[in-house]
C-alpha cells in the first residue's frame, strides 16, 4: 500500500492507526503468539470493546469507519501485531493456493467448494480459523480449529463458496486449498443445500410446537461422521448431534423443552463435515407415527397417539455402538452392542400433544410397544441393569429401590393408564445420603425404573 501498515508490540498498548490516502477499504488484523487471550478496543483504553477472545482477530474498514477505528487498544500478555491488510492485493482463490499463516483471500464468484487442508509440526501453528467478511463490518467464521495440542499431523475444512466474497485466514501454519466447482439446486427459507462447514438459520413454523430438521449427506459411505449443533436466538445451545453418514437420511428434534415454547429461530451449525447436504425444516406432522414395531438407524424422530403401552428399544446388527432414546423425560441409552436396551412407558395420559420419541443412534435400531400387561412380574424383589418396566403382583407394600453403583436410580409407580401413583430415589455413592422415601404399591401396579446410566439396581418390598 506504500505506507505504514503494521505495528507490533507485547502486553498492552494503543495504537494510532494511519489509514491509507486517498481513503479505500482495508482489513484490520491483530495477531498474538498461540491461542493467548487478547481483547481489542476502539478510542483507548477505556473505549469501545471490539474484540475478547482467543487467538487473532480481525474486521474490515471501509473509508466511513477509520476516524471511529483510529486508536486501537491492544490488551493481552504475549507479542502482538497489528496489520493493515489491502483486499486489492488478496489472493485470488482459482484451482489450488497454498499459504502460511495469516492471508488475504478473494473468490471473485461462482459456486465452488474449498478443500482446505492444513497441518504443521509447529504445535501452536495447528490452530487454524477462516473467516467472512462482509461490507457492513460483520464477520462469519466459516472454519475453526482452536485446539493448540493432542491434534493429529492434518485437519481438513471444506466449505461452499457462492458469490464475490472477501475471506481471511486469521491464524494457521502452512495451509492449502484446492477449488472445485460444485452445483447445487437454490437454496429456500425450508430447504438449504450446501457443502461443508456452514452455519444455517430456520425459523421453525409454530412458536408452541417442536419442529424436525431432516438432514440428507448427498455421500452415503461406510465410513465418516460430521457434527451438527443447535442453538436458540441467544446463542445458547441445546442440542448437539453427530451424524453418521452410514446412516444416510436423518432427523432430529428442534426443540429444547417446553422451557422454549416462544423460541422462534433455531441456528444449525455443521462442523467436520466434508460432503454435500441438504437441510430440510418439517413440522412435527412429518414425524414417522410409532405403531406396534418400527426399524430404523441413525437420528429419527417419532410421534405416538396410541393408548398406553411400554415401549422396548432394541439395537440391531454388528455395527450397533451407541443408542439413546429419549420420550415422556426419561432416555434409554446403550453401547457397545447391547441387544435390548431397556423398556419405557409412553402414552401418558396429561400430555397435551402426540408424544415425541426422540432417537439419536450411530446403527440400526428397534423400537416396538408390548400392552403393559405384557410385562415381567414380580412379588418379592427385582434386580436389572438399565430403565425397565416391571408389574408387582403381590399385595399392598412399600417400595424401595437401591441402585449398584454410583449414580443415583429412581423407580416410579403408575397404574395401568401410567397414572402417577408414587415414586422413590435410590441414591448412588456419589451423592450424600440422604433418607429414602418408600413409595406404597397397589396390587398390579406398574413400576418403571430409571437408570439412564447403567448403574444396576434392585427393588425391594417391605
Amino acid at each position: 500500500m506504500g505506507e505504514r501498515t503494521e505495528w507490533a508490540a507485547r502486553g498492552g498498548k494503543t495504537v494510532q492507526v494511519d489509514y491509507p490516502g486517498p481513503a479505500r477499504t482495508v482489513v484490520l488484523t491483530v495477531t498474538v503468539d498461540g491461542l493467548e487471550e487478547i481483547t481489542v478496543l476502539a478510542g483507548g483504553a477505556d473505549g469501545t470493546e471490539l474484540h475478547r477472545g482467543k487467538g487473532a482477530w480481525s474486521v474490515l474498514v471501509p473509508p466511513d469507519r477509520q476516524e471511529e477505528l483510529r486508536r486501537i487498544t491492544v490488551v493481552t500478555k504475549g507479542r502482538w501485531r497489528l496489520r493493515l491488510l489491502d483486499p486489492a492485493e488478496a489472493t485470488t482463490l482459482v484451482d489450488e493456493v497454498a499459504g502460511h499463516g495469516s492471508q488475504l483471500l478473494a473468490f471473485t464468484g461462482g459456486t465452488e467448494a474449498a478443500e482446505f487442508e492444513q497441518g504443521t509440526a509447529d504445535q501452536d501453528a495447528r490452530l487454524f480459523r477462516l473467516v467472512r467478511h462482509t461490507e457492513d463490518g460483520g464477520r462469519e467464521v466459516l472454519a475453526t480449529n482452536e485446539r493448540s495440542f493432542g491434534l493429529a499431523g492434518r485437519t481438513d475444512h471444506t466449505v461452499l463458496l457462492e458469490g464475490r466474497q472477501l475471506l481471511l485466514v486469521e491464524q494457521g501454519g502452512a495451509w492449502s486449498v484446492l477449488m472445485r466447482p460444485a452445483a447445487s439446486p437454490p437454496s429456500t427459507t425450508k430447504v438449504r443445500y450446501g457443502l461443508g462447514d456452514s452455519r444455517e438459520v430456520f425459523v421453525r413454523p409454530d412458536r408452541g410446537q417442536p419442529a424436525l430438521l431432516e438432514i440428507e449427506p448427498a455421500q452415503w459411505s461406510r465410513t465418516g461422521s460430521f457434527r451438527l449443533g443447535l442453538a436458540d436466538h441467544d446463542g445458547q445451545e441445546f442440542g448437539d448431534h453427530t451424524i453418521w453418514l452410514i446412516n444416510g437420511r436423518q432427523r432430529v428434534l428442534l426443540w429444547g423443552g417446553r422451557q422454549d415454547a416462544s423460541l422462534g429461530s433455531v441456528t444449525v451449525r455443521t462442523e467436520d463435515c466434508h460432503t454435500e447436504w441438504r437441510q430440510t425444516l418439517l413440522p412435527l406432522e412429518a414425524a414417522r407415527e410409532l405403531v406396534g414395531r418400527v426399524d430404523g438407524r441413525g437420528h429419527e424422530v417419532l410421534r405416538r397417539s396410541g393408548p398406553p403401552a411400554v415401549l422396548m428399544v432394541q439395537q440391531i446388527g454388528r455395527e450397533a455402538g451407541f443408542l439413546s432414546v429419549r420420550t415422556g423425560g426419561v432416555r434409554v441409552s446403550a453401547r457397545g452392542g447391547r441387544e435390548l436396551c431397556g423398556t419405557v412407558p409412553v402414552g401418558f395420559p396429561e400430555a397435551d400433544r402426540p408424544e415425541v420419541i426422540e432417537v439419536q443412534s450411530s446403527g440400526r435400531w428397534r423400537l416396538e410397544t408390548v400392552p403393559p400387561a405384557g410385562v415381567p412380574a414380580f412379588d418379592r424383589a427385582a434386580s436389572g441393569v438399565g430403565c425397565a418396566v416391571v408389574r408387582w403382583t403381590g399385595g399392598e407394600g412399600r417400595l424401595t429401590v437401591r441402585p449398584a453403583g454410583k449414580q443415583s436410580v429412581s423407580a416410579v409407580v403408575l397404574d395401568d393408564r401410567l397414572n402417577r401413583l408414587g415414586r422413590t430415589v435410590g441414591h448412588g455413592s456419589r451423592f450424600d445420603r440422604s433418607p429414602d422415601e418408600p413409595a406404597r404399591l397397589r396390587p398390579g401396579c406398574l413400576v418403571a425404573v430409571e437408570d439412564g446410566f447403567h448403574s444396576g439396581w434392585r427393588l425391594a418390598v417391605r
